[in-house]
């Protein structure tokens, strides 16, 4: 029987929504189908396993593929011909060059030309993907190359055994997508080629696989390096992407160490003995990554070394000793600090606290310093019961105690762990100025007086005789904030930069000024000079004489400076004024003022005398917040 025959035994009576007609040879009786049947087998018509066999490369439009003559053929059941469908082969497998799961792949050597692969185009709806086995070397690196072909772009992942991704980093270059990774037998590697998903692309692609030898340094903690505290730099190179370092080593109870790495693109990763990670155990800085650790018990330690960039790199590290745990971490065995005497500190660890004891005087103030000072350094005081008192991170405290007893500074972690460091606390005694008037320090022009706001409701006052008529310069560093009192006479100042001012008032006496702040502590330096003084008189009582035709220059030192000058003029008469940088007003000998005709063609004023006698000029400048001294001039005449 070469010719497969076909039987209907039941069939609904509609496939989705096509009416099914009926054939006699549908209402053939079950005993009779059944007979039908195993005639059928008995002839000899092709098993399950023969159409299985044949078919397995074979694709149809629709129905199914069964073996004829050994040949597949697609058949159309009565529901496909029903929905008028056509049964044909749309399709061949293509011979697949690689395996498509980790159980089939193909093993891969390194190599230094590009082999070619393909990604067939998608078989019964299944995309074709490579699979290539890596080599399992203990300690040995490698690098993977995939150029794209006519399949472009070309999705490459590394994998597990088990199929599922290992996260990595994927880096595009001239040679194609590199991706770089260890393989070993207890961890084994594959590489996955494909099209990106859903595309249902095809095409071609070339491969590389490069050995990156052999790691100076193991990637586990059973194969770390063991390292001696010897303060001493060794190189380290992270040879490739997916390289890692691991060292390790042994601590004594409370000693220190500081395992530390130069460069930008270098992390280190701390872990205990038992390879759990240690919080906060690495710091960095701007150019170096360290990590450290203090312990109460004798401890075995891990460090990793990887790039946390793409590129590989080459640096310095090395392993401190940093030494026994020289002070208390608690209120109880405490250093104790005298007044005036540094004492030399060291963190031992990122996790270290040393705290330090004094004994304070009710009323006095403090001043606790670390040395030398850092961007960032963060301590604490507090009283006996560990109440907080003051805490910064600048380096220094300055506090008036409230009541007689000990006070405990407690250096707390920060980044500048490891280092040298000293701590001092000075006794100033009681505040160094009075905050008003009355208490304020009594200073000479010319006198350098100091002083240190060390709370925010501290007020400095300094109290300086002055003179009338002459400008003087007042310096107060680090840029002060100043108010002023006075008896009674008004004070003119000029900020004219940061910590500067000019200073003026037209009636000598005492001038208090007061210097407070908001950031505490704070150091300042306070000193008033004379700068000039006035070259004319500022009123009609102090005038400058002059002899008609007047021609008189002057300077104002200030913006609220005024000069005036006195000339004799006789009633009637019509004079012509003229000013250069100076507004002018003319009174006459009752202290009324002349009004001033302007005239545009030359610019020039005119006033006719209302009477005889002395009449003055005032002039002052164009600016009232003059920045520096300004020259004037000015001149008169009879018309």
């Amino acid at each position: 029987m070469g010719t497969r025959s076909v039987i209907t035994v039941a069939r609904p009576p509609s496939i989705q929504g096509f009416p099914v007609p009926r054939n006699r040879s549908d209402n053939l009786p079950p005993l009779l189908a059944l007979v039908a049947v195993g005639l059928f087998a008995a002839c000899g018509g092709p098993s399950a396993e023969e159409d299985a066999r044949v078919c397995a490369d074979v694709e149809c439009s629709a129905g199914r593929c069964v073996a004829e003559n050994s040949a597949p053929v697609c058949r159309c059941s009565a529901w496909e011909q029903a929905a008028g469908l056509t049964c044909a082969i749309v399709g061949y497998r293509q011979p697949d060059d690689h395996g498509d799961t980790p159980e089939t792949a193909t093993a891969l050597a390194p190599s230094v030309e590009f082999q070619e692969g393909i990604i067939n185009p998608p078989f019964r709806a299944k995309a074709d993907r490579d699979v290539f086995a890596m080599p399992t070397a203990a300690g040995h690196g490698y690098r993977m190359f995939v150029r794209a072909g006519t399949l472009a772009p070309v999705d490459v992942r590394l994998v597990e055994a088990s199929g599922r991704e290992v996260r990595t980093r994927t880096v595009t270059t001239s040679e194609g997508t590199r991706v770089e990774f260890v393989s070993t037998e207890e961890a084994p590697r594959f590489i996955t080629v494909a099209a990106p998903g859903g595309s249902g692309a095809s095409g071609t692609y070339a491969y590389r696989l490069e050995d990156l030898g052999r790691d100076a340094h193991g990637d586990t903690l059973a194969t770390a390096t063991p390292l001696a505290l010897t303060n001493t730099p060794f190189p380290l190179a992270i040879e490739f992407q997916d390289d890692a370092d691991v060292f390790t080593f042994r601590t004594e109870p409370n000693q220190g160490f500081r395992f530390s790495c130069e460069g930008e693109n270098v992390s280190v990763h701390l872990m205990d003995g038992e390879g759990a990670p240690v919080n906060g155990g690495a710091t960095r800085n701007s150019s170096r990554v360290s990590a450290g650790q203090l312990s109460p018990v004798a401890n075995t330690w891990f460090v990793r070394v990887y790039s946390s960039s793409d590129a590989a790199l080459a640096t310095q590290c090395q392993l401190d000793d940093l030494g026994q745990d020289d002070h208390a971490n608690a209120l109880q065995g405490a250093t104790p600090l005298t007044a005036g005497l540094p004492v030399a500190v060291r963190l031992h660890g990122p996790n270290d606290v040393d705290v330090f004891s004094f004994f304070a005087t009710a009323g006095h103030i403090y001043d606790i310093r670390f040395h030398p000072a850092v961007y960032e350094r963060r301590f604490r005081l507090t009283d006996a019961d560990g109440k907080t008192l003051a805490e910064t991170q600048w380096n220094r405290i300055v506090h008036e105690a409230a009541s007689t007893g000990t006070y405990y500074v407690h250096l707390l972690p920060n980044s500048s762990w490891g280092s040298d460091i000293e701590v001092r606390v000075d006794d100033l005694g009681t505040d160094d100025h009075g905050a008003t008037p009355q208490t304020a320090t009594l200073a000479d022009v010319g006198e350098t007086v100091t002083g240190l706001i060390h709370k925010q409701a501290d007020l400095d006052a300094i109290s300086v005789p002055l003179d009338a008529d002459v400008f003087y310069r007042l310096s107060c560093t680090r840029a002060c904030t100043l108010t002023t009192r006075t008896s009674g006479a008004p004070l003119y100042m000029m900020n004219i930069e940061d910590g500067l001012w000019h200073v003026h008032t037209p009636a000598s006496g005492l001038v208090t000024f007061i210097v407070s702040s908001r950031s505490i502590p704070y150091d300042f330096t306070f000193k008033l000079d004379q700068a000039s003084t006035d070259d004319h008189g500022d009123d009609a009582e102090h005038a400058t004489p002059q002899v008609v035709p007047v021609n008189a220059a002057g300077v104002f030192e200030l913006g609220s400076d005024v000069d005036v000058l006195s000339f004799e003029l006789e009633a009637g008469r019509t004079y012509v004024v003229r000013g250069s940088r100076t507004t002018i007003r003319i009174l006459d000998p009752l202290g009324a003022q002349v009004a001033l005709a302007y005239e545009r063609e030359t610019g020039n004023q005119t006033f006719t005398a209302p009477s005889s006698g002395t009449h003055v000029a005032e002039l002052k400048s164009e600016n009232p917040y003059l920045p520096r001294e300004t020259a004037w001039s000015f001149s008169l005449r009879e018309q």
